[in-house]
């Protein structure tokens, strides 16, 4: 694998370094310089990957040694290598190649990746990478959909980073990674904070994944009081400090603010080539230019930080669509909770009141009429409206899910609808043990 793109291995080593210990890496592993192939194996060799290969990396999403020497794409190869020539696969149409190569690829049931696996997990993916290694021409026709096909999750920053510039093939992780999933703690925010609103070109959400269609952020809170009614801490829990700095953060990174009217009004009115251009759309050397002709006096540290603040606002004038932000909030409530917000109410005959569906025509009733009658009201948030906070009838528009958390076990979670808060989109999660799993453990 080349390191053509670090000025300084060893810098950027320490750099990763300094923010966790990674004690299952020495330092020839984590630079690639061993001779050879790193583990970095995302999950156990499943029944299926067995019956072709018995070693311990069945199922390794990293290719970092198999790297091509130059990009190549697949649709300009006009007529095949003799090599594969004869080959009934390459017989087929591109578009069946495709789905073959997406059957061995894609996780099952749309699992998630989580790079490095935790300890304790035991997810099946099935995935069959060793598929890429089979020959070049398979490499560069499947390579891509390995990493635009799934979803890859990570619970540290260093993690996401060294994934791919150090780990993964970077040819295709940063390119063709589309989907992302990360999971935040409460304590561990002021962790993540530089990485996600930062701006540097070798270690930054943004830069590590310019190509992000889906950035699903999981924030695991501590503000719902099990000693609190359920109405309290459904008020309480957007009261968080923490939860306002990651989505402030996101919406900063992928929905700047435009660049101040007066600046723009100084460019449209300049008597240069480049007065018509707005800002935002102005290269590093346009705007370079504009500085000069506008402050020809200023000193050249000053200008280098306009420079700077432009590139952060307009990195190159890329014109990529920003990716769309979820932001869930998990809270871990108490089982009456859960069960109080995941049941329906009932009705004046002793059964469960169906739930009704949003009216056409806007509710007419007042706050003072809610608080009299003491109901919920009967609209739920509608996926993508404007952000209103959650009531407990919107937790019963979702269906209740079980899962496995490697902290707690067999849980059961439901969720609201996202709705839209100022571009980033939020909803609430609640999660308890599963009653029945403690009893079987008991047992």
């Amino acid at each position: 694998m080349s390191y053509a793109h670090l000025s300084d291995p060893h810098q950027y080593h320490e750099s990763v370094l300094s923010t966790r210990s990674l004690s299952f890496l020495s330092t020839a592993d984590a630079l690639g310089l061993s001779g050879r192939n790193r583990s970095g194996s995302l999950t156990q060799p499943t029944r299926r990957s067995t019956m072709h290969d018995d070693s311990e990396h069945g199922e390794d999403l990293i290719m970092a040694n198999t790297e091509p020497a130059h990009d190549t794409d697949p649709n300009d190869m006009s007529e095949l290598p003799l090599s594969v020539a004869h080959s009934h696969l390459f017989a087929l149409p591109r578009e069946l190649r495709d789905k073959i190569y997406a059957y061995c690829l894609t996780a099952q049931d749309d699992l998630s990746i989580e790079w490095p696996r935790l300890a304790g997990t035991n997810v099946a993916y099935s995935l069959e990478p060793q598929l890429l290694r089979a020959c070049r021409i398979i490499y560069d026709e499947a390579g891509p959909l390995l990493y635009s096909l799934n979803t890859l999750t990570f619970h540290h920053p260093s993690d996401a980073n060294m994934f791919v510039r150090a780990f993964a093939s970077v040819s295709l992780s940063r390119r063709h990674i589309a989907n992302l999933s990360l999971h935040l703690k409460s304590a561990d925010t002021r962790l993540w904070m530089p990485y996600l609103t930062s701006t540097d070109a070798h270690r930054s959400l943004k830069a590590d994944f310019p190509y992000l269609r889906e950035l699903g952020v999981r924030y695991r809170s501590n503000k719902w009081n099990h000693t609190h009614a359920v109405d309290v801490n459904l008020k309480d829990w957007r009261d968080d400090s923490r939860l306002d700095e990651i989505i402030d953060g996101l919406r900063h990174i992928y929905h700047p603010p435009p660049p101040p009217r007066r600046l723009q009004d100084d460019a449209a009115s300049s008597g240069d080539g480049e007065g018509a251009k707005p800002l935002n759309e102005m290269n590093a050397q346009e705007f370079m230019r504009f500085v000069d002709t506008r402050r020809p006096g200023e000193d050249m540290a000053f200008k280098r930080q306009l420079l700077e603040l432009h590139k952060a606002h307009a990195p190159n004038a890329m014109k990529l669509d920003p990716p769309t932000t979820k932001v869930v909030c998990a809270c871990r409530v108490h089982s009456t909770h859960f069960a109080q917000l995941t049941t329906p109410p009932a009705d004046s005959n002793g059964g469960l009141r169906p739930h009704r569906a949003r009216p056409a025509a806007p509710m007419l009733a007042t706050i003072a009429n809610l608080e009299l009658t003491r109901e919920v009201p009967s609209a739920p948030v509608v996926e993508g409206e404007p952000f209103r906070g959650f009531t407990a009838i919107d937790f019963l528009t979702m269906p209740v899910r079980r899962l496995e958390d490697p902290d707690l076990g067999t849980a059961k979670v439901a969720r609201t609808p996202f709705a839209d808060r100022q571009k980033i989109l939020i909803a609430l999660e609640i999660h308890c043990l599963d009653s029945r799993s403690q009893s079987r453990d008991r047992r």
